[in-house]
């Protein structure tokens, strides 16, 4: 189950007993959990292609994803652990223009 989907079930589910308040701390809960460990990784399509590429090609590792981030796309905040988590998890990269 992601986040998104475990903040859905919770607006949904009208059996979970408690109260309004108890449910809007899951979902702030949730939310929080969801920026912290699957964060959305905004990228044009170009940066994301390349990205997607280099991934596939071999195992990279964290000197060189360091060095791609920073040298080679200049993806802006992309942290070595959100291009980990975005190869691991791609549902969370944002394709975004230009």
């Amino acid at each position: 189950m992601t986040f998104d989907e475990a903040i859905e079930y919770f607006r949904n589910n009208t059996d979970i007993s408690g109260t309004a308040v108890f449910l809007n701390d899951v979902e702030d809960t949730l939310k929080e959990l969801r920026e912290e460990y699957a964060p959305t990784v905004e990228m044009t399509k170009l940066k994301h292609d390349v990205f997607a590429e280099e991934m596939e090609i071999y195992y990279i590792t964290q000197e060189e994803l360091d060095s791609f981030i920073t040298d080679g796309l200049n993806l802006g905040d992309m942290t070595v652990r959100k291009g980990l988590n975005a190869w691991l998890h791609p549902e969370t990269i944002k394709i975004v223009d230009e």
